[in-house]
């Protein structure tokens, strides 16, 4: 199930920029999470990660609906409170950023 969940969170976060490709997973505990202008969700990660974006933490792409970004926004907070590892999908040889964060192509809870 967690599999199937994984794929089909790959297929809804992938983007359509040309060179954004999902490279590289990572495994870790969320350190933060933050929300601004109501739908941009950045998270921060206890490990640390190789990345093309200037800046060391992780964006959710804007363009996915309400209620997914409702989901992912409550998984976060749940791996964070219970410190339950991640894994996240991102490009680490291009530079695929939104406002100089890594973009999330897949997220998943272990």
């Amino acid at each position: 199930m967690k599999y199937r969940l994984f794929i089909f969170l790959i297929g809804i976060l992938f983007s359509g920029n040309a060179l954004a490709a999902y490279t590289a997973n990572i495994s870790s505990t969320i350190s933060w999470v933050k929300i601004y202008n109501s739908d941009t969700i950045y998270f921060g990660i206890a490990s640390t990660f190789t990345s093309q974006c200037p800046s060391a933490y992780f964006v959710l792409d804007t363009s996915i609906t309400e209620e997914q970004r409702k989901r992912y926004y409550s998984m976060l907070l749940t791996a964070k409170t219970t410190q339950t590892t991640v894994i996240i999908g991102y490009d680490d040889q291009n530079p695929d950023c939104i406002a100089n964060a890594n973009k999330v192509h897949a997220l998943d809870m272990h």
